[in-house]
């Protein structure tokens, strides 16, 4: 969207006033922060206003940002922090020490950025987002049954059983695998392997290749396994700073869990295909009952492959800048301690 340099600054003041005290803003308030005159101040919130930035909540109030104001202060935050300059303020978030498995360490990292932020926390793993299948092996047992063994990028195993009509040769089964293990191992990372590969598996019988897949999909499923959440609490203790409609927002959030592996899946698919931190606004996300809450996620990666994602999620009035900045961190210490330890 173009706008002046002057009304840049005026929605970008109005933003940051905004965020700070939840009261809408004025010319008079703005006018100690701009160097213009009132009457210049409030030509240019009528003009942003026009041009659906701004908004009022009655004819005398001072404005307030609209879904596309914050999503123009956002666009700016992250802007200036790919030319060089930092959004966020203070020391770069730390994962914690002294943990003994990836499961203390990504509970050890919600913590710490629900501490920091005062936002709710949501960092995902493997399991919880559905875990990446590297190879697929099986194991004969009883005529017609074989045990299908996944093992997937983080190094775990399961495993199910499947039955299959006896005039399904074992040599045909043998060929379904090895061409899916070819498959899996010539996918780019990140991709998910299993939404193409009907197709690369069509010259075998449909009814093992069906049973097989199936069988994978079901052991790659997400599960809440390995998604650790914080912050709860420290949302309730803002009662006095955050308006009611975006608590009840934030506080669904985290008590339907469904929702949670969906947004935290969609936000790893958008990190990486950005490579980077992302922000959804309100609808943004893609759940019109969280209109008024906003998310900040990146994705962390366990070499050189993505393993999960960090996520913040809060008030559409939260502080982006400190919100950026923690979960930027947090994704490359996590993406460290991992590539170091396991």
């Amino acid at each position: 969207m173009m706008i002046s340099a002057r009304q840049h600054e005026i929605l970008v003041k109005t933003l940051e006033m905004y965020i700070q005290t939840g009261v809408p803003v004025g010319s008079a308030a703005l006018a100690d922060a701009v160097s213009v005159s009132s009457s210049t101040i409030r030509s240019e919130l009528a003009t942003l206003e026009a041009e659906g930035l701004l908004t009022h909540p009655h004819t005398s109030a001072g404005r307030v940002p609209t879904d596309a104001g914050y999503r123009y202060y956002v666009n700016t935050l992250m802007a200036e922090d790919h030319s060089g300059a930092s959004p966020g303020e203070g020391m770069p978030f730390r994962a914690p020490e002294g943990y003994g498995n990836v499961d203390e360490l990504l509970q050890g990292v919600s913590e710490g950025m629900s501490e920091v932020t005062r936002l709710l926390a949501v960092v995902a793993g493997p399991s919880a987002l559905g875990d990446s299948v590297a190879r697929v092996d099986r194991l004969p047992l009883r005529e017609g049954a074989h045990l299908i063994v996944v093992s997937t990028e983080s190094g775990l195993s399961t495993s199910t059983t499947i039955t299959l009509p006896s005039y399904v040769e074992e040599e045909e089964l043998r060929e379904i695998l090895a061409s899916l293990n070819t498959y899996l191992g010539d996918r780019p990372a990140g991709a998910n392997p299993l939404a193409t590969v009907r197709s690369f598996l069509a010259d075998y019988n449909p009814l093992a290749v069906g049973a097989v897949l199936e069988a994978v999909e079901i052991l790659g499923r997400a599960t809440e396994r390995g998604l650790f959440i914080r912050g709860a609490s420290a949302l309730l203790a803002r009662l006095d700073d955050l308006d009611p409609a975006s608590l009840s927002a934030v506080v669904e959030v985290f008590e339907r869990r469904r929702w949670l592996l969906k947004l935290v899946g969609d936000a790893l698919e958008r990190s990486v295909s950005s490579s980077g931190v992302v922000v959804s606004i309100g609808v943004e996300s893609g759940f019109y009952n969280l209109v008024n809450t906003s998310l900040v996620a990146a994705a962390y990666n366990h070499r050189e492959r993505p393993y999960g994602v960090v996520t913040l999620i809060g008030p559409k009035r939260m502080e982006y800048d400190a919100a950026i900045s923690t979960v930027r961190s947090a994704a490359e210490a996590l993406t460290q301690h991992l590539d170091s330890r396991f």
